[in-house]
């Protein structure tokens, strides 16, 4: 997804910029022609109008609630990371800094090149470099912090993701194809989307993002880097992206197509949780259910993966599921207020939750509809 870094052992993508410039005789005239929104315009000595206006370049605070206004809050906390691994192969990513010493939050994929012996460099926007170090990462969640040694930085503020609404307004900021501060927007399309990370090195069943849904332009290098809310706040970091032709959303980066309008966030408030757990112990915890289980009443064609539930298969010992009640072959509809349509679905409404929740969970047991209470407990190592 995403997100996935920018692979630069792939054909990179080249930008020309052609200027054009010409020679401009005489200077702008005196004559007042007339006034426009911004202020007046004159006529030159070409016969040609010119605003007075000077702009404000930046320097003046936009007007609240603007793409512009959301851009100038979270601008100085943007970065750019490039990883590399031993041997010698990159990518490069986006991150944002959460403490104004240095802890700078991102995905797992972003630095796992450097995770595997290699080097780490982060890029602030005033155009500093740093080396940096890996904190903690936590693949199942595609999450990681890294450090770089500095202070006085602009850490983001971080909003409340589970406030949002969709249609909001929302503002990405990244550096895709390398090409760092770079801000695009769009709207929350949906809340609560389970995707799975994709990530080639996460070995874990349970990695499915709870994701935000948002048309904000996303592309590879966007990995790691801010979704925020028109105050520019954060309230997701940019983790994926759909692609039209690969099978699906993926991390990676060799087969995506670019950005067509389906990118994730992973939650700002699940994200600031496992970044907590990362910075002070450099390890994150997890909540689970106990249970295997598959999607129950999907069509082999069904390119959503979306089905009637997730039907359990089997239970882990003296665990959540089964402490509460649950058997094989019960058929999991709800956890909580959260309809379950997917074993995914179900994977991402528990990680939701804190661990030691108790939720409800509603289930068809011999075409029956039951509840039970259950208590979520610590996914073990």
């Amino acid at each position: 997804p995403s997100g996935p870094p920018h692979r630069r052992r792939l054909a990179a993508a080249a930008v020309a910029l052609a200027l054009l410039s010409a020679g401009v005789g005489g200077g702008v005239g005196a004559l007042v022609a007339g006034n426009n929104d911004n202020g007046q315009t004159v006529v030159s000595s070409g016969g040609l109008l010119r605003s007075t206006d000077n702009g404000s370049g930046g320097t003046s605070p936009a007007a609240v609630g603007t793409v512009s206004a959301a851009a100038q809050a979270i601008l100085p906390s943007v970065v750019t990371i490039s990883a590399a691994s031993r041997s010698n192969e990159g990518s490069t990513g986006s991150g944002v800094i959460i403490r104004q010493d240095g802890y700078i939050l991102t995905n797992n994929h972003v630095v796992s090149d450097a995770a595997r012996g290699g080097s780490l460099s982060v890029s602030t926007q005033d155009g500093k470099d740093y080396n940096a170090k890996i904190v903690g990462a936590d693949p199942s969640s595609d999450l990681a912090v890294i450090k770089i040694e500095e202070t006085g930085l602009k850490p983001a503020t971080f909003g409340n993701s589970d406030a949002l609404a969709v249609g909001e307004l929302v503002v990405a900021v990244g550096s895709p194809l390398g090409l760092n501060g770079t801000v695009t927007s769009g709207i929350v399309s949906a809340v609560h989307r389970p995707v799975r990370t994709g990530d080639t090195d996460v070995q874990d069943s349970n990695a499915v993002l709870d994701a935000i849904q948002t048309d904000a332009p996303i592309n590879p290098g966007n990995s790691g880097g801010p979704l925020v809310n028109s105050r520019g706040e954060l309230i997701g970091i940019n983790s994926a992206i759909a692609t039209v032709g690969s099978g699906g959303r993926g991390f990676g980066g060799q087969q995506q197509s670019g950005n067509i309008g389906v990118g994730f966030a992973i939650p700002a408030n699940y994200a600031q949780s496992i970044a907590e757990e990362l910075i002070t112990g450099g390890a994150a915890r997890h909540p689970y259910l106990g249970v295997s289980a598959s999607t129950a009443g999907a069509g082999p064609s069904d390119p959503t993966g979306e089905g009637t539930g997730a039907t359990v298969e089997n239970l882990v010992g003296d665990g959540p599921a089964q402490r509460a009640g649950l058997q094989p072959g019960d058929v999991i509809t709800k956890l909580g207020d959260r309809r379950i349509t997917s074993v995914d679905g179900l994977i991402a409404a528990v990680r939701s939750h804190d661990i030691g929740s108790k939720v409800t969970v509603t289930y068809t047991r011999n075409g029956q509809t039951q509840t039970t209470e259950v208590t979520l407990a610590q996914q073990p190592s």
